[in-house]
């Protein structure tokens, strides 16, 4: 479900208050949607909990090590970045320390990446990037591990002589 809101000063946020005659206006499509926010405050309340985030972002920590053990064992100029529930894979054993850095990868290589984890069932978005959810579980991330595992396996040929970055 859509919500629109926005911010800014409180003393131009004022001006927005109803109760005041000389208010300003404002309609829109997506405003007062009661059930999108009644679900967000469940959602944040009682889905999303501190607990449940923490858990979250401790199985991602997690799992992102047991990947780069992976290629790390398999000896792949690859690796896997990121914080808590969300990572992503560059094509390079470079330090990833910037934007440009993380751009530096073999392309080609990633696009390979995808493909053969998109053949496996498990979709993330092209550019590299994944974003774990509550949805899933340890059986995922063994479906992941297991996935990398078998491309840094059938694909480590590809890598040979391609030099860091």
């Amino acid at each position: 479900m859509s919500f629109g809101a926005f911010g800014g000063r409180a003393d131009l946020m004022e001006r927005f208050d109803p109760r005041r005659p000389d208010a300003f206006q404002h309609a829109g499509t997506f405003n007062n949607n009661v059930l999108t926010m009644n679900a967000g405050l469940v959602g944040v309340t009682e889905i999303y909990t501190s607990e449940r985030a923490r858990a979250l972002n401790a199985w991602g920590d997690g799992l992102r090590e047991r990947l780069n053990a992976v290629v790390r064992r398999h000896g792949l100029r690859m690796q896997f970045t990121g914080l808590g529930s969300m990572f992503a894979v560059h094509m390079t054993d470079a330090p990833i320390r910037s934007e440009e850095d993380a751009e530096r990868g073999n392309a080609v290589l990633r696009d390979l990446f995808y493909f053969d984890l998109v053949a496996r069932g498990i979709w993330f978005a092209k550019r590299g990037m994944f974003a774990l959810s509550l949805a899933l579980d340890d059986k995922d991330g063994d479906k992941l591990a297991d996935a990398v595992e078998d491309f840094a396996h059938t694909r480590s040929p590809l890598f040979v002589g391609l030099g860091a970055g």
